[in-house]
């Protein structure tokens, strides 16, 4: 699947710019990317799940904060804000200052990662019942075509989300994410616990561990949804499909709306970092993490999307994604810890993960 860029439409300043499905034309991505960065843009791509229309935009500007239409990008740590790359062009208030360049150097190695289990583990026997997510990285040398892997794994998960945006406070970030954070439809809200993981096509059933990590995650959503009014209904429970793995996924659905911005940010806030990338007891499980992991999250872990109203958006988790520079990249993943978590199946789940990224990454020659 490829696509034909809509030149009519050439860096609009209304509104996303429409790809249709077309093979012969791909290079027009790949050049609208590369034309963005070159001119120190922000920019952003993505696919909606199951859709054949992809959407590209750029803006010379971008700002601090949900409510302005646009593509929005929110980092894993709840301190920072997010950010909106706007459909319109505008003049922010002042620049974005609060991200800084932290390309990771270095991979996680096995025994960091090792370490890094047996020490939550401890950490989890003084919390009680709780979970942490641990994290690896894993750095590559190469020129990443940033459109070629955009597309690339548009064919390969056609019921992922499938984002790719950058600016010169953010870095290139691409992946294809399964996980919905949370949706406007108008009539209420849509969200997700996705947190079980094991090798697609597995038999029997879901171990212990696996169940017990999916029952917190989907208390946590429900009650914090509850929380805010919103009259929160979970669905069955079935096995997801994210390319070679699976997860254990409860669609959860809300009567309630919200009504403003700002009623938008406190809910985001208290979702993100979801317990499937941070962990429970929050804010035990945010200090665990700046403790023992040796790398910045950065943006890995917190959500991006478009935003049109707060009545109409659609905001996703930014994980199984690389961040891209020019000559290297850095692939994220994670798994959750708890007092049943074995540490050398932890590692293969986080390998499982960054291998998949890596395999579909494009090289330019």
């Amino acid at each position: 699947m490829g696509v034909r860029f809509e030149y009519g439409a050439r860096r609009a300043t209304n509104g996303p710019m429409i790809f249709f499905s077309d093979p012969v034309s791909e290079i027009n991505l790949k050049e609208e990317i590369r034309g963005a960065i070159d001119a120190r843009l922000s920019f952003y791509a993505y696919r909606m799940p199951g859709d054949m229309l992809f959407s590209f935009g750029s803006s010379e500007s971008i700002v601090e904060g949900i409510g302005e239409p646009g593509f929005v990008i929110a980092p894993f740590d709840p301190l920072l804000p997010p950010l909106t790359i706007p459909y319109r062009q505008i003049r922010p208030d002042k620049p974005v200052t609060s991200f800084t360049d932290t390309f990771p150097t270095l991979s996680t190695t096995p025994e960091e990662h090792r370490r890094e289990v047996l020490d939550i583990k401890e950490m989890l026997n003084g919390i009680g019942r709780g979970k942490v997510v641990a994290a690896k990285v894993s750095v590559g040398t190469g020129s990443v075509d940033l459109g070629a892997t955009f597309l690339e794994l548009s064919r390969n998960y056609p019921d992922a989300f499938i984002y790719c945006f950058g600016s010169p406070a953010t870095g290139c970030w691409i992946g294809a994410t399964p996980e919905l954070l949370l949706r406007g439809t108008g009539s209420g809200l849509e969200t997700m616990a996705l947190a079980g993981t094991r090798r697609a096509y597995s038999e029997g059933a879901w171990d212990i561990k696996n169940l017990e990590e999916q029952e917190m995650v989907t208390e946590y959503i429900t009650n914090a949804l509850t929380a805010q009014g919103l009259n929160p209904s979970a669905g069955a429970t079935f096995a997801k499909r994210a390319g070679t793995i699976e997860h254990l996924c409860t669609p959860i659905t809300t009567s309630g709306t919200v009504t403003s911005p700002g009623e938008l940010e406190d809910l985001l806030h208290t979702l993100s970092p979801t317990p499937a990338l941070c962990g429970l007891p929050r804010r035990e499980a945010l200090d665990i993490i700046g403790s023992c992991e040796k790398f910045d999250r950065s943006f890995y872990g917190g959500f991006c999307g478009p935003f049109h109203s707060v009545a109409d958006f659609s905001l996703y988790v930014t994980i199984r994604c690389a961040r891209i520079a020019e000559t290297r990249y850095a692939i994220y993943a994670g798994g959750g810890i708890t007092h049943l978590s074995d540490p050398a199946e932890e590692w293969e789940e986080a390998c499982l993960k960054t291998d998949t990224v890596r395999s579909f990454l494009q090289y330019n020659p």
